[in-house]
């Protein structure tokens, strides 16, 4: 996704509002955001969301370079998005994002994708921890950020997502990939926006299904060059996935829920 140049502000009216709590920004959609069937890649919509929260997050004085100063970094434990519109190549969009008051250990943000004319075409929350650089272990938020102003009681989900549930075994052949060099981000582990991709990869979905939410949790990192298990079970109308590392250790469990009708999106 790019974001909005000086022409694009014309069409879409600001190309960012901004205050502490709250930022709306545009954005255009690229021709590779989309699949070989013209369907909004989950990855692209995970590359989307951090890059706001990454942005909203230096509007609030704890973004990457202030928390690497302070030994600790922002790392996504869990995220969920619902498409509740059909994106289109090269579309002007724009995307909101906000906080929620912080847990001792964790953020709860949430976010939505709008068209021009403010149709809803995703909606998503998720979910941040700190963790310390040394020694990847949970840092608390009230030790780098003192809640300023009120907190937006809009939530794009009534309740918070609960933790996935792995069905317990596959029925499908167990997909392996070896994260490399592009996968890896600034964190020194593969960026949460990958994953969805390794899903889908396993899967090769057919042009019939037509994603309607996803929720990935995050439970341990994956490093370059380790290889990385993705376990399917699919159902037919929901796909749950697992990515295991060579350790055992669970690196991801995912649960996808496929569109019923998807001609009354």
């Amino acid at each position: 996704m790019d974001p909005m140049d000086a022409d694009d502000m014309d069409a879409a009216g600001t190309a960012a509002t901004v205050n502490a709590l709250e930022m709306q920004r545009g954005y255009r959609l690229r021709w590779l955001d989309f699949d070989r069937y013209g369907r909004l890649r989950p990855a692209a919509v995970l590359d989307l969301l951090q890059d706001m929260a990454t942005l909203q997050a230096e509007v609030m004085g704890i973004g990457y370079e202030a928390m690497q100063a302070k030994g600790v970094f922002w790392a996504l434990v869990r995220l969920k998005y619902q498409m509740t519109g059909t994106p289109c190549h090269h579309q002007a969009v724009q995307v909101r994002t906000w906080p929620h008051t912080p847990s001792r250990f964790s953020f709860q943000r949430d976010y939505q994708i709008l068209a021009e004319d403010g149709d809803e075409l995703v909606k998503a929350t998720s979910e941040w921890v700190l963790m310390d650089i040394a020694e990847r272990r949970f840092a608390k938020v009230g030790d780098v950020y003192e809640a300023q102003g009120a907190f937006l009681g809009d939530r794009a989900f009534p309740c918070k997502p609960k933790k996935i549930a792995w069905p317990g075994q596959e029925n499908l052949p167990v997909y392996e990939v070896v994260p490399q060099f592009g996968c890896i981000d600034q964190n020194g582990h593969v960026n949460n926006s990958c994953y969805p991709g390794f899903v889908m990869d396993a899967l090769d979905p057919g042009p019939e299904r037509i994603l309607d939410t996803l929720q990935i949790d995050f439970r341990h990192e994956v490093v370059q060059g380790m290889p990385l298990q993705v376990h399917l079970n699919d159902e037919g109308e929901r796909t749950a996935a697992q990515g295991v590392r060579p350790d055992g250790e669970t690196a991801f469990n995912c649960l996808i829920e496929w569109a019923a009708d998807p001609e009354a999106r």
